[in-house]
């Protein structure tokens, strides 16, 4: 009996020491762009790929010979801010009984919690939806563990600057 208790216990912690260096997150955490400070309710998706934020209009435009978007985005409080990033690629979004979408990537540094993360993010349309960003699984893949039956437990006050 005792082997078995000692063998429980070395299961147990050593199943969690993994877990440890990850941060517990809810299904819905303010996500804060930076350099530019613009923080938004995000959605955290473990379904959906990649993250997106959602744009009113975007637009390519050539900068000393290299492709780059520029993109309006509107926070929670109807506040709007224009962003410009280099394209990264253009991804093809598959969908059901219509066109595949073609949607502009580009890297943004998210601020979750207190750390930084440089990640790419696909521009989309989310007006009919209530979140302007999602969070999928290349983003919280190493870093972050999804409890869906809690929300905003994280704040995003990482210094702005980069």
């Amino acid at each position: 009996m005792r082997y078995f208790l000692i063998l429980l216990f070395f299961c147990s912690s050593h199943a969690t020491a993994g877990s440890d260096r990850l941060t517990s997150i809810g299904w819905i955490e303010p996500v804060r762009i930076l350099p530019e400070g613009m923080e938004l309710q995000a959605k955290i998706d473990t379904g959906a790929d990649n993250s997106s934020v959602g744009v009113l209009e975007w637009a390519s435009y050539n900068n000393k010979g290299e492709e780059w978007i520029r993109f309006k985005v509107r926070d929670n409080r109807g506040n709007s801010k224009v962003f410009e990033r280099p394209l990264e690629r253009y991804t093809h979004i598959k969908r059901k009984k219509a066109k595949p979408l073609l949607r502009p990537v580009v890297n943004l540094w998210l601020c979750l919690g207190h750390q930084k993360y440089l990640t790419p993010v696909n521009l989309s349309d989310r007006q009919a939806f209530n979140y302007r960003m999602l969070i999928g699984r290349s983003f919280l893949k190493g870093r972050f563990l999804v409890d869906s039956g809690v929300s905003m437990t994280q704040s995003s006050d990482c210094i702005t600057s980069l």
